[in-house]
């Protein structure tokens, strides 16, 4: 895939996963955003990327039931909510597609990691995922997260559509917390992790969750707070504002945009050799098997 692909400056957007991608090898950021553009449809000459595309890890898949199930919760305020019978039912869903190997005929399909690479047994990951998962919940219940949610009043809960946007500049700014809600005069911001959670990473999410609020929601930075969860250990911790900088954010996001951009060959222009590999992640990258031939 040596041909240039055109990319579109005014609508370059930057997230903290885009980021961490370029980080651990650019040309896996190049395949993600770029090479496997289209992928998705039939017969597609990059379909074969756009499935390593949508790969994921067990723990993040266990992640992303968790945010499921806390938003069918919140939002959705059903009678009777059982928590563990609805992340069964998620969890189940999944499982069940990724034993039938439905991805090979829909790559929006679950497909795992581990189990695509051959690193564990689809019977025995689906056994651990459920374990992970059975944890997750109950670390939720017994920490009391989920009462005190249960308490938030229903008209103060912001029901927004995730993942959510903003700008810095003219830099489009995305991000996906898992829960938000009004509570004493504060914004409130949740965001859940398994016991890998980055001390930058947490600082830039509530920055961006502060220039949303003042951008979108017209709330003082100063009112809101980010909440992160971990499901692992059952505690949740909100950063100090003093450990929370926006300018630092701010200017780390357009350097960090310039330097994404800076690897097209003319400026609205891509082409794969432009981006390099980090050969110390190839056994962790999701894009190993079609990089190896290129």
């Amino acid at each position: 895939m040596n041909e240039e692909l055109l990319v579109d400056e005014q609508e370059f957007s930057w997230s903290l996963s885009r980021e961490s991608l370029f980080t651990f090898c650019p040309r896996a950021y190049f395949y993600h955003y770029y090479g496997s553009v289209g992928g998705f449809e039939q017969f597609s000459n990059v379909e074969e990327l756009y499935q390593l595309k949508k790969l994921q890890s067990l723990d993040l898949w266990i992640n992303s039931i968790c945010s499921e199930v806390l938003r069918d919760f919140f939002y959705e305020k059903p009678e009777n909510f059982n928590i563990h019978r609805v992340a069964k039912r998620y969890f189940n869903q999944g499982a069940r597609s990724l034993s039938m190997r439905e991805w090979r005929d829909d790559p929006q399909r679950l497909n795992l990691f581990e189990s695509y690479y051959g690193l564990t047994e689809i019977n025995e990951l689906i056994e651990h995922g459920a374990e992970l998962l059975n944890k997750s919940i109950e670390s939720l219940i017994e920490s009391g997260l989920i009462d005190y949610l249960q308490g938030i009043p229903y008209l103060n809960r912001k029901n927004l559509s995730f993942p959510v946007s903003s700008h810095i500049g003219k830099i489009k700014v995305w991000f996906a917390p898992v829960l938000v809600w009004q509570e004493d005069g504060l914004l409130k911001f949740l965001t859940l992790n398994n016991g890998s959670s980055n001390k930058i990473k947490a600082r830039y999410s509530a920055a961006l969750h502060k220039i949303y609020a003042f951008n979108d929601l017209r709330t003082d930075p100063e009112r809101v707070v980010t909440l992160n969860f971990d499901l692992t250990t059952g505690e949740t911790i909100a950063l100090p504002d003093e450990e929370i900088n926006l300018s630092e954010l701010i200017d780390h996001v357009k350097d960090n945009t310039e330097e994404m951009l800076s690897l097209s060959s003319d400026h609205d222009k891509l082409v794969e050799n432009n981006f390099s590999k980090n050969t110390n992640n190839c056994s962790k990258c999701k894009f190993q098997k079609y990089c190896k031939r290129t």
